[in-house]
């Protein structure tokens, strides 16, 4: 049984790949298409209770999520935040308990429907190995090391559109124009390794991003929000290619 559940899930994170001809679990309800509410419903209880993947289908540990090389701020002379910050491989942790706000769209006529997501995230993590030189403020932030970011009730947004592909006579879809924004409430950062381990300057520079994480944050947003935008649509090409878009809702 392949729902459109599984769809949303997969759009919101990106999270399976390549081809599967599994069956979801009996206990995920399959939705009519375009009632929205019903996937609101559902797709919470699908990421708490299969947050390590439903292998048989190829859905993967959704707390595992990742993506290489990503450059989240570039120096700005104009900015408080100089800075050049780069995670070598940057992971995502807390989608699992993300609450819907809203969903429009998933129509039977994917070529017509709107396709937009609208959720919040308590506790979303990033972290991994960084490389970072330049300045915050007054203070060089020449370093590398591990860094974890957090990320407080996010507010995130994902839109996109489709093109119709017919295959052996089913309808396939494939993603175009995706969009997404996320909006946290609060980030809070630690950055290790920095002052070559003095403590003391590290725990200064580390408080003075957290009172002004406004300004590091306006810096990074667009590319936090391209990174999001890549993990989505690298991972569902290869699902939307296998998976015909006819057989993702209840036929009755």
């Amino acid at each position: 049984m392949k729902s459109s559940v599984f769809l949303t899930v997969l759009i919101l994170f990106g999270i399976c790949y390549g081809s599967t001809n599994g069956d979801l679990p009996s206990e995920i309800e399959k939705c009519h298409a375009g009632d929205v509410d019903c996937i609101a419903k559902i797709l919470p209880f699908i990421l708490q209770n299969y947050a390590q993947g439903i292998p048989e289908i190829g859905l993967t540990d959704i707390e595992k999520l990742s993506l290489d090389g990503v450059v989240l701020t570039k120096a700005n002379p104009h900015s408080g935040v100089s800075l050049n910050l780069e995670f070598k491989k940057m992971y995502l942790h807390g989608i699992s308990n993300l609450t819907v706000q809203r969903i429009v769209g998933f129509e039977k006529d994917a070529v017509n429907s709107k396709f937009e997501l609208y959720i919040t995230i308590p506790n979303l993590v990033v972290d991994g190995e960084y490389i970072s030189t330049g300045k915050v403020l007054i203070l060089p932030m020449d370093a590398t090391g591990y860094a974890k970011i957090k990320l407080k009730n996010s507010k995130l947004s994902l839109k996109f559109k489709s093109e119709d592909v017919r295959k052996d006579g089913k309808q396939f879809i494939k993603i175009k124009g995706l969009k997404c924004k996320l909006t946290p409430e609060l980030m809070q950062v630690k950055f290790e390794n920095l002052f070559n381990g003095n403590e003391q300057l590290a725990n200064s520079l580390n408080q003075l991003i957290n009172d002004n994480w406004k300004l590091l944050y306006s810096d990074m947003e667009a590319q936090i929000n391209d990174a999001v935008a890549k993990i989505v649509k690298r991972l569902l090409a290869g699902v939307l290619r296998v998976l015909p878009y006819d057989e993702f809702y209840r036929k009755d």
